[in-house]
């Protein structure tokens, strides 16, 4: 049977920011060559302390060179001059260089608090080479000498996150946004950890103190937006979305989240043309996609929905939702075959999808293949044991192989879950269901 295709709730849309990006580069040693110890020995280098503390890459890295290769420096001066060398190669982005000075720094280092900043700056850059353990390791130091260095604590909260221990990247930025109430960016970035856990209003309150601490924001707008239509307060979401894009008309994600706003609210016009935007600034989204194949099934135009699933699909493979509502929309061009398959893809990505057992058990039964249909609307019963929509199709299956007895217990189950099942009583124990086969609705 064909029809009544529900279509997999999305998970693209709902309670997810985008993290916050929290490298917070913390400057240690720039500016303080000036106030170094003077060397001990004759003539000493005072015009290179000073030049080795300017702000100009190419005149401050000699100066410093000049410094850390005479052996007659002490080691302040010495310490010093690594640091600052350290920051304009890192500035410069000579990644190596900056690392292999913030290490001979350390080695001068003596507990302080600008020794925890030296931590940080390498943590920094061991994170953009992809060295995440280095990198945790060195926040761990600073922290460790330094409880207080907020960046410290931010930037191992964004490494947690993209670990998948928001335990304790909550914890670090928790802590960060005690040592630090100024920074918006810390308040975002919590606020989206807290969107990741389903605590919506948690993100809103964070996201309303970074727009309170930076009204221009534009991802603070959105991802406020984006937390008020999880707990689905569509005006304030469409306010929030609208007033990123004041802020900022390229931001390819607000234009998604007024599209969705504009959809739920029966505007297919204004959402197709949102979600057109998102697509054209930001092509290799793949929510942007499916949500405009969404849109598509929804007004009852399959071929574009299964082209823009498609696309979706060959951005994110992996994307479960895209499969499941491509498979709708083939259910509605009554391909049964790609439907199918594109069910049981979805089936292997998210075993305990309801919908797509649902709807794979109607592609087997118009395809005539009853014991897999039968299989499905069982496996779709256990999953969501009040679907009268599941026990009536299992009913006609086996009432068509005349197995009487289960499918009178299944026509009694689906009545009792839903009275408005509609039914003529053709003998006196056996209720035959009049199926109405409305096409697939997007459920979003």
């Amino acid at each position: 049977m064909d029809g009544g295709a529900p279509l997999a709730p999305s998970r693209d849309h709902g309670l997810r920011c985008a993290l916050a990006s929290l490298a917070l580069t913390v400057i240690s040693g720039a500016g303080q060559a000036a106030a170094a110890q003077g060397a001990d020995h004759e003539g000493g280098h005072a015009a290179d302390r000073v030049t080795c503390a300017s702000d100009k890459s190419e005149v401050a890295i000699p100066a410093c060179s000049r410094i850390v290769v005479d052996l007659r420096e002490n080691d302040e001066s010495r310490g010093i001059a690594l640091r600052n060398r350290a920051f304009h190669y890192q500035r410069a982005g000579d990644l190596e260089r900056a690392i292999a000075d913030y290490t001979s720094a350390l080695q001068r280092a003596d507990g302080s608090s600008v020794t925890a900043r030296v931590y940080v700056n390498r943590g920094v850059l061991h994170a953009r080479e992809g060295e995440e353990v280095a990198a945790l390791a060195d926040y761990g130091h600073a922290v460790a000498l330094d409880p207080k260095i907020a960046s410290a604590h931010a930037n191992r909260a964004q490494l947690l996150a993209n670990r998948g221990d928001t335990d304790g990247a909550l914890a670090d930025l928790d802590q960060a946004a005690r040592l630090d109430l100024h920074d918006s960016a810390i308040f975002l970035a919590r606020a989206s950890l807290r969107a990741r856990r389903g605590d919506a209003a948690g993100a809103i309150a964070d996201c309303s103190k970074a727009i309170e601490l930076d009204p221009a924001n534009a991802a603070a707008w959105r991802d406020r937006g984006i937390a008020y239509r999880a707990i689905g307060n569509e005006q304030k979401a469409a306010a929030d979305t609208t007033q990123a894009l004041r802020l900022d008309p390229g931001l390819a994600t607000a234009h998604l989240g007024l599209g969705l706003s504009a959809q739920r609210a029966g505007n297919f016009a204004q959402a197709l043309q949102e979600f057109d935007k998102a697509v054209e600034l930001d092509p290799a989204d793949a929510r942007a996609a499916k949500a405009r194949g969404d849109a598509y099934l929804a007004n009852g135009d399959p071929q574009h929905a299964i082209a823009d699933f498609s696309s979706a699909l060959t951005l994110d493979p992996k994307m479960a939702a895209a499969y499941a509502n491509r498979g709708a929309a083939y259910l509605m061009m009554r391909d049964w075959d790609a439907a199918i398959a594109d069910f049981t893809s979805a089936l292997a990505l998210e075993p305990g999808q309801y919908v797509s057992y649902f709807n794979r058990g109607q592609a087997f039964a118009a395809r005539k293949d009853s014991d897999p249909a039968i299989a499905d609307f069982t496996e779709a019963i256990r999953i969501n044991p009040e679907s009268s929509g599941a026990y009536l199709h299992r009913a006609f299956l086996r009432q068509a192989g005349a197995d009487t007895q289960a499918a009178i217990a299944d026509y009694n189950r689906a009545i009792e879950i839903n009275r408005k099942v509609p039914r003529l009583c053709a003998a006196a124990a056996l209720c035959i269901f009049t199926a109405t086969r409305p096409p697939p609705r997007s459920v979003i």
